[in-house]
């Protein structure tokens, strides 16, 4: 009898469960709410999973597939991300803030600085933060995957300094970017320990390298190097090693073996094997 019970109480539960589980389609629209305006090309994405879309035009979004009981997050660079239950509703209006923190954020540009909120060029900026989670030798290497629009070459030899492409091939004279050091002009920075960087900043279209001249038709590497600061004395120690080798290398013929090589190849184009005695 306890047995019938429990299987009852089950079945009854199973619709519950179903219901829980429900697909729905949520609607909405993403504004900015300093402005009111409408956030164009926000991400809206349903939490855990790759379920998302971006709003349009006018800041409207419509997401399909979504568990009534899942979370949205709407994200855009230079707003705060936001996170939004669902519980059920098929329309969600979302208000984005700035994110002050990132907007404030302090960039040099050629001989001065700027904040992030008041450039209008095409400025990418890593912080040593950044440079900190990917341990490298060469501070070029720390951009690689970084930044859009700047490529980064490996060219996989031992020993070998990376390049960079930050506006593609532009010369027959070469692609290499100016270097900034702290202000002062450089032919190389390899020498550089990224763990002493406090920031670079990559200067990319003609806006932003009119100072330059010529000099920057490459694009512009600006490198701040850490200071002294005030305060308790700090002394830190990282290592690492790492090492290169040839993953699956070939063997060569050497001389004997090419010449019955090319003597075989000669037979087979229906040629006489190749006279090696006659120099005249």
């Amino acid at each position: 009898m306890k047995v019938k019970k429990f299987l009852l109480f089950v079945l009854y539960c199973v619709p519950f469960f179903l219901f829980a589980q429900e697909q729905i389609t949520v609607k909405g629209v993403v504004t900015e709410s300093a402005s009111g305006q409408p956030a164009i090309g926000v991400s809206v994405l349903v939490k855990g999973s790759s379920n998302g879309t971006v709003t349009d035009i006018d800041g409207n979004y419509t997401l399909t597939n979504v568990p009534d009981n899942a979370t949205l997050v709407f994200s855009y660079i230079g707003m705060l991300t936001q996170e939004v239950n669902v519980g059920g509703r098929t329309t969600i209006q979302v208000a984005l803030s700035e994110d002050v923190q990132v907007l404030d954020e302090v960039v040099a540009i050629g001989y001065g600085s700027a904040r992030k909120r008041d450039l209008t060029g095409s400025i990418a900026s890593v912080k040593a933060e950044e440079i900190a989670n990917r341990p490298s030798a060469n501070p070029l290497a720390t951009l690689q995957g970084k930044i859009a629009g700047v490529q980064v070459v490996n060219s996989g030899r031992a020993g070998q300094d990376p390049e960079i492409r930050i506006r593609g091939t532009n010369s027959i004279n070469g692609y290499k970017p100016l270097y900034i050091v702290d202000g002062l002009f450089s032919d190389n920075i390899n020498y550089i320990n990224p763990a002493d960087i406090e920031s670079m900043e990559v200067l990319k279209d003609p806006s932003s390298l009119a100072i330059f001249g010529k000099n920057g038709a490459n694009g512009v590497i600006i490198i701040t190097t850490k200071k002294a600061k005030a305060g308790q004395t700090i002394v830190n120690l990282n290592t690492s090693f790492g090492y290169k080798h040839i993953y699956d290398r070939i063997d060569v013929t050497n001389a004997a073996q090419f010449r019955e090589l090319y003597d075989e190849q000669r037979i087979n184009q229906g040629s006489d094997p190749y006279d090696y005695t006659n120099w005249g």
